[in-house]
Order: structure tokens, then sequence, then C-alpha cells
């Protein structure tokens, strides 16, 4: 069983290889044994016999297996939220506190070669579960707790945002008050409408794998060192096929559940955009998460509107770490000859076949959300025009875009890597810096 939740020291990550990782990290090895020893965040309810048949529990559980003795008396699981290629999502209940939390159930077997990471005491475990047990940032969904079986590891998360669906949208009026500094934990006065009685309704967390666009396939054949999930190759056959992955500017339409992510919080404003204001406060809340992440060596991967959950304040939290990385910070970053993610955020680099970084990578993705928030639409209208960098929004369909937005839109989408800004460009931006009343 492993269980625990540790919170970051100053200090850099480990190495983005899976062979090794820094010992010394957190007192890891430490908090290991304490976990081997049952120690950890949680008290243990009262020894009830309670069943740990888990085809009780759902039905993607296989007949005959038995769930975590401990995690059983933990937690009650209750409603599945979704599923995909690692495993799937349950809400849960802490049987002594009564909370609920999130529970990713993923399949060991499931997750490809590259995302694996060697610990010296634990062996193989998940990036993602060593990466969201070590990290601590008011924009990243928190880690509570970790459990495994021969078959699952258990990750034990909080739940956040409101429920977003056709009857609970943006108000219309004014939005929240915001302040020069813009810290991490400023909140917004409310201002937004989900219904009372599922306004302390908790987040659901969107499939572990990255959701590739129609087209795409994961590619997990002989995966080299670090290696992501889609060839170049593959992306780059959208550039001379009838496929855009931008057609007529819509948003990327995925098979999904009304849930409380930015994607349906946008999906349900009533211009389908964010107003300025609203934009803004979201955006430098993301900057805030990426760059702490950037600078302790970890590259998110994936981010785009539905890896984000947000509440009724706009307060807004990162999830999906399954495309993550952590780099040695001693070593050269390296490039990559293929891609994970979601193809509608692939950069021109990675468009046009090119060797890349992630994290300059990442930048691109980022001006890719900030043109979903303020425009409700891609920035280009084809796969080609992103490969090219041509950003088109059209003031006559998604309205004026100020001028210091856009500034920042085209530094994030700037088509060489090189000149790209990074992250700690895009949060010293003018955009970011205003105060708002």
């Amino acid at each position: 069983m492993l269980e625990q939740h540790s919170e970051l020291k100053a200090g850099s990550f480990f190495p983005s290889c899976p062979e090794t990782i820094q010992s010394d990290f957190t007192n890891f090895e430490e908090n290991q044994l304490r976990l081997q020893l049952g120690h950890g965040v949680d008290n243990i309810s009262p020894r009830v016999d309670y069943n740990t048949d888990a085809c009780l529990y759902s039905a993607q559980f296989p007949r005959g297996h038995s769930l975590d003795f401990d995690f059983v008396h933990k937690y009650q699981l209750e409603d599945e939220l979704g599923s995909g290629g690692y495993g799937f999502v349950m809400t849960a209940y802490r049987r002594l506190e009564g909370d609920e939390v999130a529970v990713k159930f993923i399949i060991k077997d499931k997750v490809p070669e590259y995302a694996w990471t060697k610990d010296p005491i634990s062996g193989k475990v998940p990036t993602e579960v060593m990466i969201l047990t070590r990290i601590n940032h008011p924009n990243i969904v928190k880690c509570l707790a970790v459990f495994e079986d021969d078959r699952y590891y258990y990750l034990v998360q909080e739940l956040h945002g409101s429920p977003w669906h056709k009857d609970h949208k943006l108000d219309a009026q004014p939005p929240c008050h915001f302040i020069t500094s813009r810290p991490s934990s400023a909140m917004p006065t409310p201002f937004l409408s989900p219904s009372s009685s599922e306004s302390s309704l908790p987040a659901s967390e969107p499939n572990t794998p990255p959701r590739m666009f129609a087209g795409l396939q994961p590619d997990f054949g002989g995966p080299e060192e670090g290696r992501p999930c889609v060839s170049n190759g593959t992306i780059s056959k959208l550039l001379h096929s009838q496929l855009s992955i931008f057609q007529n500017n819509d948003r990327p339409q995925f098979t999904r559940r009304p849930s409380h992510d930015l994607f349906e919080c946008i999906e349900q404003s009533e211009h389908k955009k964010l107003n300025e204001s609203q934009a803004r406060f979201v955006f430098s809340q993301v900057i805030d998460a990426v760059q702490y992440l950037h600078d302790h060596d970890i590259v998110h991967r994936d981010i785009k509107d539905e890896n984000l959950v947000i509440d009724k304040n706009l307060k807004v939290k990162l999830i999906d770490f399954g495309s993550a990385i952590a780099f040695d910070p001693v070593k050269p970053r390296p490039y990559y000859q293929t891609f994970c993610g979601t193809a509608a955020y692939a950069s021109s680099e990675i468009l046009l076949k090119k060797d890349y970084q992630a994290a300059p990578a990442e930048i691109w993705t980022l001006g890719i959300l900030l043109s979903y928030l303020l425009a409700g639409v891609s920035p280009f209208p084809t796969a080609r025009d992103a490969a090219d960098g041509r950003i088109f929004l059209s003031e006559k369909v998604v309205g004026k875009i100020p001028d210091e937005a856009m500034d920042l839109m085209r530094k994030c989408l700037d088509p060489n890597p090189e000149s790209r800004a990074n992250i700690s460009q895009i949060k010293a931006h003018p955009w970011l810096q205003h105060s708002f009343v």
C-alpha cells in the first residue's frame, strides 16, 4: 500500500529519464518507508467489515478483483465520473470526515513505458503519481493519498469546481474584482450562477490519457526514453489531408460528460467566451501554475480547457498529469521527435515535423488557450495556418480583442520556438499586470 501527500520543498525536481530520481528530494525515501508502514494523512476508520469486492462498486473492475483493504476502510466509492485508456475515475467519500474526493484508478498494464519513473524503494511508479505526490500549488489539484494493488494505482485527489451545463451559466453582470498583485490565492467576488443545490458539488476529472482528435491514435510501440505518444509523422499528415483539426475555427469536440471544467464553463457562457477581466483572471492562474511547474523542471504537456477545473468564483486548478514529464535540472533539456498532447494544441514545430522541446511547445498551448478564453475559437482556421503561425480572428465573428491581449497571444504563438516567449516573460506581460476594479 502507498499513501501520503508530500509537500514540495525548495529545490529542483527529479530527472526526466525514467531510470533515476533524486533520492534526497522531499525526503521521498523516508516518505515511502512511512507509506509502506501504513502511515499517512488520513486516520483509518474503525474496522467495520466493509466489502472489498471491487465489482460491487463499478462494472469497470474485473470480476473477482479485491480492492485494497485500507482503502475500502477509509473511502466509500460512489459514482463513476469517466473512463479512458489508462483507467477510470470515481467519486468517493472519506468515511470519517465525510468529504468527497476523486479517485483515479490507473491500470498498471495500460500505462505506456514512457509514463513510468523508477524509484529506488518502490520500483516503477507512474510519473503522474510521482509528480502529484511532490508538488503543492493552489492552482494544481492536490493529491491526498495513493494506494495500490496488483492491478491498479489509486490516486486520491481533491475535487474542485462548480457544475456547468445549459441551466447554469456565467452571469451577464460585470465580473469580479481583482487586486494588482494577483496572488494565486486571491479570490474574485462570486458572480457565477450554478444552482444553490449544486454549488457545493465538487468537480470530476477528465480521462487520464490525452484525448486525441479524430484521426490521431496513440503510438506506444517501442517507446523511447520520455517518449510522447503521437509521432510527428502522424501529425504532419494533417497538413496534407482533408482533415483540419481546426475546421471552421470550431473548438475540438470530444465525447464527454457535462463537468466542472473550463471547457464547459466557456461553452455555457452567453457568448461562448469570457469577457476580458474574466479571461485575464483565469489565464493568470494558469500562468502561475505553469510557472511553478517549469521552475521545478516539470512540463504538463497537455494543457487545455478540459484539463482545468473551475468553480463559480473562477478559481482554477490544473488536472490530469498523465502526460507530464520532469527533467534533470543539471542536464540540457531534451528534444523530442514525437508528440504527446491534444492535436488542436500542437505547436508549429511539431506540425512541421521538427524536433521540439517540451517547455516552448507548452507555451504555444497557452496561446491557444488564451484564444479560446477571449474569442471562443482557435486562432488558426487550418493546420497549415497553425504551422505558419498565421493567426486569424475575425473581429466580425469574435469581436474586438484588446491589443495587449493580442500581443500576448502572438508572443505565445510565435512559430519560432527560439524567439517564443518563456513563462516568466508571459507572466510579466503588461496585459497580466493590470489591476481591476
